[in-house]
């Protein structure tokens, strides 16, 4: 009988580690997009053929855009005793 316990358990607890990596990811919105639907989706960028410096050729693909953080740069603020030149 115990036997029977723990193999359902290592067999529980495999069958959760192997759809753990798949949890986490989420499919991209431009992944196997054609050329043309890529460049209408905003989200995706398209990128062309290449070939590494090693010789091997890369096919074109479609790719999700970078998100951007809301920039911290444009609201900066002038050290403290530094004068604004609009002020003046």
């Amino acid at each position: 009988m115990h036997l029977i316990v723990r193999i359902s358990a290592v067999l529980a607890l495999a069958a959760m580690a192997l759809s753990a990596p798949n949890a986490h990811a989420a499919a991209s919105p431009c992944k196997g997009l054609a050329q043309q639907g890529c460049e209408s989706k905003g989200a995706c960028s398209w990128v062309k053929a290449y070939k590494t410096t090693k010789g091997r050729d890369v096919s074109a693909f479609c790719r999700k855009k970078p998100e951007r953080k809301p920039s911290e740069a444009k609201a900066k603020t002038p050290p403290a005793g530094v004068a604004d030149a609009s002020a003046r």
